[in-house]
């Protein structure tokens, strides 16, 4: 389930949004008018023809406007109140919605009359993802177009069953890989293959067998990474190889054993997770940050701080790890109390008085591992069932002893479903300014013996949408379970045992 991919942005010179004097109608009150860049004059980097849409926000204390233009028009901003405004201007590639640029300025507007300006702006990136890429609940890994939203390729895997698999979408295709096992329980060394499905390579360890990998690309320095952890060992290091060859690592104790590890990289950043218990603990809630020579193979990372979930007043396991184009690195949590009742199902155990969670957050942390902002996460609430009280004939043959009467629920509210996350899994694909994250948990609706509805459980499997400049969250894509589960979620309990007898039943409404 990975990998992302992402680029420190180059200050490039995109192009110049000018504005320019104009007479003005009113004698108190000035204008703004924007003349866009034409295909001859914008100094793209990228092709002149990939920004067809330009948007213009004007703003200060008393004012907020933005207008869209096309690529040699003009926008205009009439009957101004005289003051200092902020002009921001964003260039759009439609086809792809990709931001291909943006720039600001200030404006001094005058009583009848517009101060001339100009507004530089620099390319958003060069590298971002093209795809949506995700494994499902049974080891199958897809690639769906970033656009389109739509399966672009499938890797069905017939012959092994796939422990671990993870993605880089590298600057000359995808690279997937997974380790995988036998029926009898043999595992394999890793397999590195491309988005066409032929080997790259087969890559052996210098040391056991195979545990747990995590691959990721830093293309600010065109490398692609892979990461060796041993679950259970209180002695091997973290290893991070530049394809085959060892680089760096980081050493193992007891108490930060590597019993799996997400890491991600940008130059000689190194940001890895690991478990702040013992080994056999085998989900991180920890992550570290390291110095290392990427140049140079064979070194030891510097490890420069480490933090712990509860730093940042969340908990659950982390996910995926990614670094952003301005050097902000990005944490994904999951937090849930479904546990794994075989290797495909995960239940949750409803009952009465329990405690259900299903739920996590994008950290979003400075390159130092500061906090800058937590999105999606849940609190506390309860969850009632309704249930007839009836001395004559308690809860309609039930005992009462089996009954729910509440749960608390460490779970998004149904009204918070699109800004909130039910599971986060993995970050699937990442634009400038923006970063898809699969999402897998569930909801639950405790039965309602007086309207005669079962108690019943939600599955949610989603692609969610953090968008980098407003943090705002949404739903890009949610599937049905018969098309892709990320996760095979199942529910236990006393969910439904009081709607024994009943006549007419019908499924509770998610809430």
């Amino acid at each position: 389930m990975k990998k992302l991919i992402f680029s420190i942005l180059p200050a490039f010179l995109f192009a110049f949004i000018s504005c320019m004097n104009m007479s003005s109608d009113s004698g108190e009150n000035g204008s703004v008018r924007v003349v866009l860049p034409g295909n001859a004059r914008a100094t793209y980097t990228y092709s002149s023809s990939n920004a067809t849409e330009y948007k213009v926000r004007l703003y200060n204390d008393d004012f907020d406007q933005t207008e869209s233009g096309t690529v040699g028009g003009v926008i205009e901003f009439p009957d101004l109140e005289p003051g200092t405004y902020i002009a921001e201007a964003e260039a759009w590639n439609t086809a792809e919605n990709l931001l291909e640029g943006s720039g600001s300025a200030e404006i001094k507007v005058k009583a009848g009359e517009t101060t001339d300006c100009s507004i530089k702006m620099i390319l958003e990136g060069i590298f971002y993802s093209k795809y949506m890429l995700f494994s499902d609940y049974s080891g199958n890994m897809y690639a769906y177009d970033y656009s389109s939203c739509t399966e672009k390729k499938k890797w069905t895997l017939s012959n092994n069953v796939a422990e671990y698999s993870n993605f880089a979408e590298t600057n000359d295709g995808i690279y997937y890989m997974y380790v995988g096992k036998d029926n009898s329980g043999i595992y394999y060394d890793p397999v590195i293959r491309s988005f066409t499905d032929t080997d790259k390579y087969n890559y052996t360890l210098d040391y056991g067998s195979a545990k747990y990998f995590d691959a990721y690309y830093d293309s600010t320095t065109d490398i692609y990474w892979i990461a060796y952890a041993d679950w259970g060992s209180t002695t091997n290091p973290l290893r991070l190889y530049k394809e085959t060859t060892k680089y760096a690592e980081i050493t193992k104790s007891s108490t930060y054993p590597f019993s799996s590890a997400c890491i991600a990289t940008q130059g000689e950043n190194f940001y890895y997770s690991f478990n702040s218990s013992d080994a056999t603990n085998q989900c991180p809630d920890s992550i570290g940050y390291a110095i290392f020579d990427y140049t140079t193979s064979g070194g030891s990372a510097n490890e420069i701080t480490k933090k712990t979930l509860a730093d940042f007043n969340v908990s659950g396991t982390i996910t995926d790890i990614a670094v952003l184009e301005d050097g902000r690195v990005a944490v994904l949590v999951r937090d849930t109390t479904a546990s794994a009742t075989d290797y495909e199902t995960y239940n949750y155990n409803v009952a009465n008085n329990s405690t259900v969670t299903s739920r996590g957050a994008l950290l979003i942390l400075s390159s130092d591992l500061s906090l800058i902002k937590t999105l999606g996460w849940s609190g506390e609430r309860t969850i009632n069932a309704k249930l007839k009280n009836d001395s004559s004939d308690p809860y309609n043959g039930v005992s009462s002893d089996s009954q729910i009467a509440s749960i608390k629920a460490n779970i998004p509210k149904y009204e918070e479903c699109d800004s909130h996350f039910y599971g986060p899994m993995s970050i699937v694909a990442v634009r400038p300014k923006e970063i898809v994250i699969a999402d897998c948990g569930a909801n639950f609706v405790l039965p309602d013996y007086n309207e005669k509805k079962n108690g019943k459980m939600f599955a949610h499997n989603r692609l969610m949408t953090v968008d980098l400049r407003n943090f705002a969250i949404s739903c890009k894509k949610e599937f049905t379970e018969s098309e892709i589960k990320f996760q095979d979620l199942a529910v236990s309990g006393n969910l439904e045992s009081v709607t024994a007898g009943w006549t007419n039943l019908n499924s509770g409404d998610e809430k």
